[in-house]
């Protein structure tokens, strides 16, 4: 007999682990901050000229501000879009990202970790790309003295861990935008990921940057991110691929442990008390191929305590067991629950860091 609660079980696993952005982009809609246009844009003023949909991409739910009936899942978003029953969109799914949909006798597993999609063409030249993200840092400025160090100081890491993983911030935004302007052009800018339609840096209010640096320290992708409590996303990454986890120089192959981190700011946390630690920029971001990567390493998967961080780790573990390397989540086997992450919990607010 099929099992029912299986099923609800692995869908809620599914839905926690795929992109709503990315699915909503293979439908066609142009997300824009976070907002799409209604699929009934024939309902708004102006054909929804102004998008209304608002996509949270964390909690993988969609919802028009106009329409009552224009709101829910992943699922229910494929369902809208392109006028699918509820298994014409796991079809649909299944045709787009290789997704396998069980049968009668199977629930649906979440193997979404596991697809290897392609990869874009690159716009822009690698080496090009690499040097304008290395001639953007060098137009920064340390953390020290500017409002990201209480920022920090409040989350409880300090300036030995931002000298250590070269953290900066951009304290002068008219000077580093017109700079980068006038030494590469627009045209490649917007081609590397730097810069918007409008023709500004993104990075107007989210002015703290977490550089991912190679094995020669220097920085090849990053993340930004708001300390201003009212900005959404509180997190903007550069466009494009995602090279490396952060902090990929301690994944040198030699034996030892790991701590496999959610976000910049919870790896942080780890290494300022000492802990060999490495990032991913979101739940959903790590990449079956970085598998080989932790090689001889014993690897603790510490995402967040929450629906999409427990199912994610369970995916990652996962991945990671079936390439030889020795995985398991944080906390596994300790019994007294208040030494355990509590529902809701990250890594810095854990060890006593402040929203």
């Amino acid at each position: 007999m099929h099992n029912m609660t299986a099923e609800r079980i692995d869908l809620e696993a599914l839905k926690s682990t795929i992109s709503i952005t990315q699915v909503a982009e293979r439908l066609g809609h142009s997300v824009v901050r976070g907002k799409i246009r209604c699929p009934y844009a024939m309902r708004h003023a102006h054909g929804d000229r102004t998008p209304s949909v608002s996509i949270s991409e964390s909690k993988g739910l969609f919802n028009c501000w106009v329409c009552p009936d224009v709101r829910g899942d992943v699922i229910k978003l494929v369902e809208i879009s392109k006028n699918l029953d509820f298994k014409g969109a796991i079809s649909w799914l299944q045709n787009e990202f290789g997704m396998p949909t069980g049968n009668s006798n199977e629930a649906l597993p979440m193997p979404m970790i596991k697809v290897v999609h392609k990869a874009p063409e690159p716009e822009i030249d690698p080496i090009l790309r690499a040097k304008i993200i290395l001639a953007f840092f060098e137009k920064l400025s340390p953390v020290e003295g500017s409002p990201a160090a209480p920022w920090l100081i409040k989350r409880r890491i300090f300036k030995k861990t931002w000298e250590k993983m070269r953290l900066r911030v951009i304290t002068d935004y008219d000077r580093v935008n017109r700079s980068l302007l006038d030494q590469f052009g627009l045209e490649v800018l917007q081609k590397a990921g730097l810069f918007n339609d409008k023709g500004n840096l993104r990075y107007y209010k989210h002015r703290l940057l977490f550089p991912y640096l190679d094995t020669k320290v220097i920085p090849r992708f990053f993340q930004a991110r708001s300390i201003e409590p009212d900005t959404q996303p509180k997190e903007l990454n550069l466009r494009g691929q995602v090279p490396f986890p952060f902090h990929v120089s301690l994944l040198d192959g030699e034996p030892g442990w790991i701590y496999l981190c959610e976000g910049c700011v919870d790896t942080l946390t780890m290494i300022d008390r000492g802990f060999p630690a490495v990032g991913i920029p979101g739940v959903k971001s790590f990449k079956p191929e970085w598998a080989n990567l932790f090689k001889n390493k014993n690897v603790i998967v510490c995402l967040d305590q929450d629906e999409a961080g427990r199912a994610m780790t369970r995916v990652v573990v996962d991945v990671l067991q079936k390439a030889g390397i020795k995985a398991s989540p944080l906390g596994e086997g300790i019994t007294v629950e208040s030494f355990k992450m509590a529902e809701g919990q990250d890594i810095n607010s854990w060890f006593g860091g402040k929203k």
